[in-house]
């Protein structure tokens, strides 16, 4: 157990998006344009997005859908070239709007703001078996949410979610191949977010929002294959962190047909420095030492005419992950998404689809934990919400 302390990079999670593991598409209208719309937020997914907007439904809405992404990571390291496994991984997003008089809406909402995984097979052909193998992090949000409107021009919300972490994280064991350490924890914790939106004029509106850092205590147990099969080696618990996230946008409507929207997010990767493992063989540090990071996004929306609309978008996801500490099981890098997408506004529902492609090319320097080596990423993902308003 003692080679558990040593393990410094261990719990690191599974998402490969660009901006750590950071999932912000959670509604496909907004996805298609690159996720700009903050300063729109005119659906139920404000609750997600920002919690102001809510003002602005003066229906019942619900939305549904769900966000399916293949993740396809390669790398080239010393020992040779590998292909993490690229099967389809599902997020869902629930989201329901309630006004209650004018001026005053209530929210709820379940989606997954952050998650997925990564996984490179049993990990014995690799030059890092023993830093990364197998990263899966889930997460379900519930969030109840409340906006009310000050004055003509400006509206204010605030959101308190309920947090349902789980994780599963394996990596090679020693140099001997087909030997893994795992572990297993999850964990329950609160968060919170104001959003505002102010439309000082007709076609233009600005809007901002503030999710606060969350710390969740993830509670499990390693276990280790020194043979055919895992056995458990004890309890293990780690006090594990979603960072800070503000945006801000700006969105133009110049008539009716198009909107336009520019964002600039911001992540708190820097409160992520060095967290601690407690296990049977001690308190462990885990030095992540991310950086802080950007996500910028512009798009646009245009009716067609008929309640069918057109979208396309850009975001750029800056990398959160320092060469120093750079962790296959992440695959962070600065990554490029083009997404677009259609959708139909009917009278008392509408649907929309997304897709998107994301690329990044990333050669990785001076690794103290032994992962140098260029590594490519190309990703597909595919989205569907469909809402009705009663």
């Amino acid at each position: 157990m003692k080679k558990i302390i040593t393990l410094t990079v261990l719990l690191l999670p599974g998402i490969s998006s660009g901006a750590g593991f950071y999932l912000p598409n959670q509604d496909a209208y907004a996805t298609a344009r690159g996720n700009a719309f903050v300063a729109t937020a005119d659906r139920a997914s404000a609750v997600h997005y920002n919690p102001g907007g809510l003002v602005q439904m003066d229906e019942r809405s619900l939305q549904a859908g769900v966000y399916g992404i293949q993740l396809r990571n390669t790398a080239s390291t010393a020992a040779g070239n590998s292909s993490a496994e690229n099967k389809w991984q599902l997020a869902p997003h629930v989201y329901y709007a309630h006004p209650i008089r004018e001026g005053l809406v209530l929210g709820f909402g379940l989606n997954s703001p952050f998650g997925l995984g990564t996984d490179w097979g049993n990990g014995d052909n690799t030059g890092f078996r023993t830093v990364a193998n197998e990263s899966i992090l889930r997460m379900l949000a519930f969030t109840t949410a409340i906006a009310y409107r000050i004055n003509d021009e400006l509206s204010v919300g605030v959101g308190v979610s309920a947090n349902f972490l789980d994780a599963e994280l394996q990596q090679g064991l020693g140099p001997v191949a087909g030997n893994f350490l795992r572990f297993e924890g999850d964990g329950v914790s609160v968060s919170g977010s104001v959003g505002m939106l102010w439309q000082p004029y007709e076609k233009h509106s600005f809007g901002a929002t503030v999710a606060l850092e969350t710390r969740t205590k993830l509670e499990g147990d390693t276990k280790s294959n020194l043979g055919p099969t895992f056995v458990t080696t004890g309890a293990a618990d780690l006090n594990f962190l979603t960072p800070m996230r503000a945006a801000v946008g700006y969105s133009y409507r110049p008539n009716s047909r198009w909107n336009i929207e520019a964002n600039i997010e911001w992540l708190d990767w820097e409160s992520l420095n060095t967290l601690t493992l407690n296990s049977p063989a001690g308190p462990a540090p885990i030095p992540f030492e991310w950086e802080s990071s950007f996500i910028y996004e512009i798009g646009a929306s245009y009716s067609i005419g008929s309640g069918y609309i057109l979208s396309a978008g850009y975001d750029y996801n800056e990398s959160s992950q320092p060469d120093m500490f750079f962790n296959p099981g992440v695959a962070d890098a600065n990554r490029h998404w083009f997404n677009v997408g259609v959708g139909r506004e009917l009278e008392d529902w509408n649907w929309h689809f997304a897709y998107q492609f994301g690329y990044s090319n990333r050669d990785v320097t001076g690794s103290v934990i032994g992962t140098n080596g260029t590594y490519e990423s190309r990703h597909h993902g595919v989205m569907l919400t469909t809402e009705f308003r009663f």
